[in-house]
């Protein structure tokens, strides 16, 4: 494990203002946005200033996942999708957490899959224990026989020691002096009046935002490399090619079953469910493509496993192993364009929601993935393949963020509007049991400031009923007069206040024919 030790009082004063400042910007009511932003690039400052401190420098590679989580931090200020907030949270802690491992030393594209996996989990495990670790790197014995070094320590103490002696003396006289005097005791109460409940919280939050900084830094500082976790790590692989075989061969016959039976259903389309008595749009695409998702989600990590266990013994051994993950992978392949072709059908049916389009995205992804994982590790390059999967998804992430979901939403189902809905929906009656119409009017206003210029913009060719559902929730929740707090600013939605705003006797007109 490394040894590197931090300076105790240093991290400890950077957690303390950290904490503050985490207390001072999180308070603010609403989703995290500005305030987020602000405190992740405190905290990446400070990792930079705590390493110079302690006479080390960070890698170019640690710098770069820092300034890639600061980045994805920026984007809560700029999305308003709470969906989106969540992803480039997730991203932020993963580029965090990777170059806490080794004291900011390059070390991620050397590693594997499982490295990340144990790195994301240490750092998290130290994020918990907080302060706690701190005490480790106290020199008790240079404080117990008066150092030079500790002489900060020991005036703290003493300090501390004379708070706690005088403390019951200013209770006993103040006590006293205060029944002794009307004034005195007016003046004592005036000055000691405060808000138990309000002081509370703002201890409450400093102090978790503190703990969870000092945790971090700690980290950072010494490693992030805990014994516990690392003895879990498998040290090497104890399976034979028999099993494996076993395992992969009658994967790959459920699979080879799945898909020749289905076919027709898989692949058939519109046409089949037309014809099929029972069959509806919502039974033939809901009902299998979040099965579909999981399936390819869990595929990846059984191949993985696989690969790691097996026993090489013989050459043969090696070339069996990848005939068969290159079967199921191909299969698999097969199993998410049925899914693509299921949600096609679905979304031309029914629209576009938040749950679809993240979920197509997330099947796109891992169909990258799965193709990433045939031409690395089927060759022998399974590092480069955890690497190339760590930049996928953040790539992935960025991407999403760039096309503005909510926006695509807005303009996909509106177009359906205008042009009617498919033959298949006509067929279906217009809904598939969970509300779905061809334009859910309740539906699109309720999306993130994101899509509100794309509402507005085409809001004149829908139909009546709609537009003026979609006006009157338009101007309900985005012309209110309360100011919104600095903290929680967040571009997208101060454009959409003021898109509203600019817009308001438009959309009152439109709003009166719901009356």
């Amino acid at each position: 494990m490394d040894t590197t030790r931090s300076r105790p009082a240093a991290v400890i004063g950077a957690g303390l203002l950290l904490g503050l400042l985490g207390d001072a910007l999180l308070r603010a009511p609403g989703e995290p946005a500005l305030n987020l932003f602000l405190w992740a690039t405190a905290v990446a400052a400070a990792v930079v200033v705590l390493r110079r401190l302690t006479g080390g420098t960070l890698s170019t590679e640690a710098r770069v996942l820092l300034g890639i989580g600061v980045l994805f931090a920026a984007t809560l200020a700029w999305r308003d999708s709470p969906a989106l907030k969540l992803v480039a949270l997730a991203a932020t802690a993963w580029a965090f957490a990777l170059p806490a491992r080794r004291v900011g030393a390059a070390w991620v594209r050397r590693s594997g899959v499982l490295g990340y996996g144990v790195t994301v989990a240490a750092t998290s495990l130290r994020v918990g224990l907080g302060v706690l670790p701190v005490f480790g790197d106290v020199d008790w014995n240079a404080l117990r026989e008066g150092a030079d070094g500790a002489s900060r320590w020991r005036r703290a103490a003493s300090v501390a020691r004379g708070l706690a002696l005088a403390l019951p003396l200013l209770l006993v006289f103040g006590g006293l002096f205060v029944a002794a005097d009307p004034v005195f005791e007016r003046i004592i109460a005036d000055t000691a009046r405060l808000d138990l409940e309000r002081l509370a919280s703002h201890v409450a939050l400093a102090g978790f935002f503190g703990w969870v900084a000092v945790g971090y830094l700690h980290g950072f500082l010494t490693g992030n490399r805990l014994p516990v976790l690392q003895s879990a790590v498998p040290r090497r692989p104890a399976v034979g090619i028999t099993e494996v075989g076993v395992a992969l061969g009658l994967l790959s016959l459920l699979f080879a079953a799945f898909v020749a039976v289905q076919f027709r259903y898989l692949f058939g389309g519109a046409a089949l469910v037309e014809v099929t008595p029972g069959l509806s749009y919502a039974e033939y695409a809901r009902r299998g493509f979040f099965e579909l998702v999981a399936v390819s989600a869990l595929m990846l990590p059984v191949l993985l496993a696989a690969e790691a266990a097996l026993r090489r013994e013989r050459p043969i051994d090696e070339r069996i192993f990848r005939a068969l993950a290159a079967t199921l992978i191909l299969l698999l392949l097969a199993v998410m364009t049925s899914a693509f072709q299921r949600m096609r059908l679905y979304l031309d049916a029914y629209g576009l929601t938040e749950a679809r389009l993240y979920a197509t995205s997330m099947l796109i992804w891992l169909a990258v993935v799965v193709v990433w994982l045939a031409a690395t590790v089927l060759r022998g390059r399974r590092r480069a393949f955890a690497f190339g999967t760590l930049v996928s998804a953040f790539v992935a992430a960025a991407a999403l963020v760039a096309v503005n979901p909510d926006a695509i939403i807005a303009r996909t189902n509106m177009a359906r509007a205008v042009s009617g809905p498919t033959a298949g929906a006509r067929e279906g009656g217009g809904a598939d049991g969970d509300g779905s119409t061809p334009l859910d009017a309740a539906y699109l206003p309720s999306l993130s400031g994101d899509a509100v210029p794309t509402l507005l913009a085409g809001l004149d060719a829908l139909p009546p009923d709609a537009r003026c559902r979609i006006a009157e929730r338009l101007l309900e929740r985005w012309t209110s007069d309360e100011p919104p707090d600095w903290r929680n600013w967040n571009l997208s939605a101060a454009r959409a206040r003021a898109a509203v705003r600019a817009e308001a006797a438009a959309l009152r007109a439109a709003a009166r024919a719901c009356e």
